[in-house]
């Protein structure tokens, strides 16, 4: 029987016994990378689908967050209290500075026109009455201050538990800063006694 070339070739020692390593096929490799491609993008669309899933996020830190009012727990909602109450207080505190702060620039304004400007009289003897913020109050005038207020030749202006007797564009000019510095002297109240000057006065 004929030997094959493979046989006499390695008979004549040209040839290796062990078997030829086959060649790797460059289209199942290439197949084996499309595979193993496909699962790692499915790993990355499923990690990603998990981050925006719409799940809440856990916070970074204890106070990293607004905590969710409908699962607040009893420390959470005490601390949230207490954040608006500081809030609400610091609030207060600063619209009642500015309140205080308008009310001395009022002051220092109307003193301006006050302080040169009044007529009272040190030796005047005649009371002039009027009600001023539902009470019943009093100037001292002369006689000849008396007409003048009655006539409207003359104003009163309250400052600093005082009333001063002004000229009408001075009185005017304290009208336009604070209505509620200028009494209404309309209505001349007669002889009843002054009532005293209320604490909500003492500006």
């Amino acid at each position: 029987m004929t030997k094959s070339l493979q046989d006499q070739l390695m008979e004549l020692g040209l040839a290796s016994t062990r078997p030829a390593k086959k060649k790797p096929d460059p289209t199942k490799q290439e197949t084996g990378k499309k595979h193993k491609g496909k699962r790692h993008d499915r790993a990355a669309r499923k990690a990603n689908k998990h981050t925006q899933s719409g799940r809440p996020a856990k916070s970074a830190g204890k106070h990293g967050s607004t905590p969710d009012p409908e699962n607040l727990t009893l420390e959470q909602a005490y601390r949230l209290r207490k954040q608006e109450e500081a809030t609400l207080k610091q609030q207060e505190q600063q619209k009642k500075r500015e309140e205080e702060r308008k009310r001395r620039e009022i002051n220092r304004a109307i003193k301006a026109i006050v302080e040169p400007n009044r007529k009272n009289h040190a030796d005047a003897e005649i009371a002039r009455y009027f009600t001023y913020k539902g009470r019943i109050r009093k100037v001292n005038v002369t006689s000849e201050q008396r007409e003048d207020l009655n006539q409207g030749k003359l104003g009163v202006v309250y400052l600093s538990g005082a009333y001063h007797l002004l000229a009408p564009d001075q009185v005017e000019k304290v009208r336009q800063l604070s209505q509620e510095h200028v009494p209404d002297l309309t209505v001349d109240t007669g002889d009843q006694t002054d009532d005293g000057v209320p604490d909500d006065l003492m500006w």
